[in-house]
């Protein structure tokens, strides 16, 4: 007689023959250490099976495994068993997943990974009795994603005060409730949010080969982030530190750490292991850098032509005959042929890059290049965003040099998706470390970028050029108009001893705000009515070391401010993008502090679109 335990399903105990249990459909258990399914076998030879596997009764007397793989693999593999107890759960198909799920986050050898897609499974089952939902992506993850994204926007909307449509009022009024109670009831209760800002990032954002190894070696959140910065860092050293399972890591003596395995190290053990990696790595090339000086002419005129940069302005700035470019062309296609033959032979893209001796963003570009933009998102190891935050734990270390303030690349990258298309001119009168133009060769977006530093030997395509802020002028023809000028300037006073002398984080405040009211009107003066203005800054408070409540606001510049110089200057907001600064930032001993004193500080960072206000006084924006 069937009875029903405190899961409430019905179910049996029998003894069934192991070969007639077929593997679950539900298990997403990646990986399976064999030393570790050999002393479980030993374990159950020698003290019996005493937690029974949960299997679904099949058609023709066989049986569907729910949960409980690794104890039927070490028996399978590892004893002579060929009859076991199993629980028979008397369940339809939902059931029998929502049981495997969890089933699998109660497991306390689960890696941050499993829990996270267990409860990613937990969510669709429950989910899924709703038709509107499934509609919304084809796998578990892409629904959960998708829908969780949609309602923190609307959340954070309402909070802002920003107009939310009936449809999104519906939307939340609908699912909210549901997704809540959800997560309440979850075997380890969580809050939604903080599992779409924390966790699902590690399927999302986090490349698939940091994942496996990941589940492989039993890691936590934190430990997978650090793995993956590791990663990117050093695809080699990634390999061969997860293949030995250990970090050669030094004490401060310079000795070689007792052997650890890799889970035994912290996430801040990793972390540094491999920011002291980088470091040196950033150390040899500059060696390689002082050794070959620069790239050659004929590179520098292919990067420059495959951002649109016209002749005339590369034959200028290379100090070359126009001529001498277009003879280039034939080399440059035989060249890209090279390089794609390399890389379909197996060559990862640093090596490519190292072995011509060109820069690796030129070698996405061409490797690219007849990807569709999702294509790209993907192939990069880049979750693309469907909702207006945009956070990103690091920045991506193969676009753009090491900058005072540089930006993500996947942020530039999202702002291409959304407002730009292939071919657009992109305008970049900040250019710094180049970011913006290395992502538009990756997207085969045309760019033209300005900067003070003139860095003709690495960085040929940022051509030097100084803001004068007593006599504003524009660096291209007026016939030139741009489809997107993405805008990152130096913040106010926020790292001002990093630039160069001139630089304007180190105006007074009235000349700082006097500077982009004279900058965002040369800049409509010269833009089209299509044109879109991705301006990105954030807050400035001087909070250092005083209470929240004691700021003087005479002292500040808020985010405000420029929206409204924006739209005085004539352009029309349309979209604010969270872009928030990691607040790893903030140390342990600096937060107990800043407890202390009751100081706030700042991590929120704004994307601020907009277009040419038609409607403005003063219209001249003729093509």
């Amino acid at each position: 007689m069937p009875i029903t335990d405190n899961k409430n399903y019905p179910f049996s105990f029998s003894m069934i023959d192991i070969t007639k249990i077929d593997p679950s459909p539900y298990q997403h258990r990646k990986y399976f250490d064999e030393n570790s399914l050999r002393e479980l076998g030993a374990s159950i030879l020698r003290d019996g099976l005493i937690e029974p596997v949960i299997v679904q009764p099949q058609k023709k007397g066989r049986f569907q495994l729910i949960a409980g793989e690794r104890r039927l693999r070490a028996i399978k593999d590892h004893t002579n068993m060929t009859m076991i107890q199993a629980k028979i759960a008397d369940v339809d198909d939902l059931q029998a997943r929502r049981i495997s799920a969890a089933e699998n986050l109660l497991r306390e050898d689960l890696s941050a990974i499993e829990s996270i897609e267990a409860t990613i499974e937990i969510i669709d089952v429950e989910m899924g009795k709703e038709p509107e939902y499934l509609t919304v992506g084809k796998t578990p993850l892409e629904r959960v994603h998708k829908l969780l994204s949609k309602l923190d926007s609307i959340r954070r909307s309402k909070e802002r005060g920003s107009v939310v449509s009936e449809l999104e009022k519906d939307l939340s009024n609908k699912y909210v409730g549901q997704v809540e109670s959800i997560f309440k009831n979850l075997p380890k209760p969580l809050k939604w949010q903080s599992f779409l800002m924390h966790d699902l990032i590690l399927l999302t954002d986090i490349p698939s080969i940091v994942q496996t190894a990941s589940v492989k070696h039993g890691l936590n959140k934190a430990q997978t982030k650090a793995l993956a910065r590791l990663e990117q860092v050093s695809a080699k050293v990634f390999h061969d530190v997860t293949k030995k399972d250990s970090i050669p890591f030094k004490d401060q003596n310079n000795n070689l750490s007792p052997k650890l395995k890799l889970k035994e190290f912290s996430a801040r053990e990793i972390q540094t292991f491999a920011e002291d990696l980088e470091k040196t790595n950033k150390k040899n090339d500059q060696k390689k850098d002082t050794l070959q000086q620069e790239f050659s002419t004929e590179i520098k005129a292919a990067l420059m032509t495959r951002l649109g940069i016209p002749h005339v302005r590369i034959a200028q700035r290379l100090n070359i005959h126009r001529e001498t470019i277009s003879k280039y062309a034939p080399k440059n296609d035989e060249f890209f042929n090279k390089i794609h033959q390399d890389f379909k032979s197996g060559s990862c893209i640093p090596d490519i890059a190292q072995k011509y001796v060109v820069p690796q963003p030129l070698v996405w570009s061409v490797i690219l290049q007849e990807k569709t933009d999702q294509e790209r998102f993907k192939d990069l190891n880049w979750g693309l965003r469907t909702w207006d935050n945009w956070y990103f734990n690091d920045v991506d270390h193969r676009f753009g040099d090491d900058w005072p303030g540089r930006i993500p690349a996947q942020l530039v990258a999202h702002t291409l998706f959304y407002f730009t298309k292939e071919n657009d001119l992109v305008f970049d009168p900040m250019a710094g470390g180049g970011v913006v133009a290395d992502t538009c060769l990756a997207f085969n977006r045309r760019c033209w970028s300005f900067d003070l530093l003139d860095r003709i030997k690495t960085r040929p395509e940022i051509e030097p050029f100084l803001w004068d802020p007593e006599n504003l002028a524009w660096p291209v023809p007026a016939g030139k108009k741009p489809d997107l000028i993405f805008f990152d300037p130096p913040y106010f006073k926020k790292m001002a001893e990093h630039y160069m002398k001139g630089s304007i984080s180190d105006f007074s405040k009235a000349k700082y705000l006097k500077f982009f009211k004279d900058l965002f009107s040369l800049m409509r003066e010269h833009s089209k009515p299509s044109t879109r203005i991705a301006f990105l800054n954030a807050d400035f408070r001087d909070f250092q070391s005083i209470p929240a409540f004691d700021e003087d606001p005479e002292n500040a510049i808020l985010l405000l401010e420029y929206a409204k110089l924006l739209e005085n200057c004539g352009w029309k907001i349309t979209h604010l993008i969270d872009c928030p600064l990691s607040t790893e930032r903030f140390t342990g001993n600096m937060v107990s502090k800043m407890q202390g004193k009751r100081t706030l500080g700042i991590i929120r960072r704004t994307l601020i679109i907009g277009k040419p206000n038609i409607l403005h006084k003063n219209d001249a924006m003729q093509d």
